[in-house]
């Protein structure tokens, strides 16, 4: 049972299972309009509705209200655990004013010919039935999304390669990227590495000393340096002989 605290400000109207049944529920509803308004669900067009069983349907419910108050857009019911909530959402702003205005004695009949009401083995059954694939409406799909991938895959191709033809009849055919096309684009870090190895790469690549007399020039150069550095050692040889204090001979 729902509190009365909680119902102040709803207005209430009676649902039954069949016309047979004897048991009426209550249900509680009122317009839903709030501070800070959901795109989802629209100022004017949208009821409320708390306390509703466990077995009514989104189907029944909506059959139900279209033909009390009018076109419903859609229902939409909150995640809980046994009697439910419901946001119903008209077409029509008219619509939500005649749902305000129906009496405190209307009866909503969900199960009836014109609309069936499936609960139990049944209502699993259908919603199984429901949740498998056509096997036909799914092949159809997947050739119809393979076939549109194929023609992507030919036009990127064709773009890629750009073909001319001279008056002599030769064709010049140059070609995108191969290898690494369709690779994400890499960081400043990485791309700042990747120039730094090129860079060495071509100065290993110059040809430094390409004439004779350079190479000549250089050998000669390199014997000057290597002189001067045995003078250097030779001298700092004599200092150390000097400083020693220790004389066997």
């Amino acid at each position: 049972m729902t509190n009365k605290q909680n119902t102040k400000g709803f207005k209430t109207l009676w649902m039954r299972f069949n016309a047979d049944s004897s048991d009426k529920h209550q249900l509680f509803f009122k317009e839903h309009s709030v501070r800070n308004q959901e795109p989802e669900y629209p100022r004017n067009k949208t009821l409320f509705v708390l306390n509703i069983p466990p077995y009514a349907t989104t189907d029944c419910l909506k059959h139900a209200f279209i033909k009390l108050c009018g076109d419903v857009h859609f229902i939409k019911f909150t995640k809980a655990k046994g009697f439910k909530t419901a946001y119903i959402v008209f077409q029509k702003e008219s619509s939500l004013d005649k749902a305000l205005e129906l009496s405190e004695d209307c009866v909503i009949t969900l199960n009836s010919n014109e609309n069936k009401c499936r609960t139990g083995l049944r209502k699993w059954c259908k919603e199984y039935n429901d949740s498998l694939c056509d096997e036909q409406k799914t092949k159809k799909e997947i050739e119809e999304y393979l076939t549109l991938y194929d023609k992507q895959i030919e036009d990127r191709i064709a773009k890629e390669q750009n073909v001319e033809e001279d008056d002599e009849g030769w064709v010049t055919i140059s070609g995108g990227k191969k290898r690494g096309q369709f690779a994400p684009s890499r960081k400043e870090s990485t791309i700042g590495k990747v120039q730094q190895k090129e860079e060495q790469r071509k100065k290993k690549k110059q040809l430094l000393n390409f004439y004779t007399f350079q190479i000549r020039e250089e050998k000669k150069q390199n014997i000057v340096e290597l002189r001067k550095k045995f003078e250097l050692d030779k001298k700092r040889l004599q200092e150390l002989k000097l400083k020693r204090t220790f004389k066997p001979f």
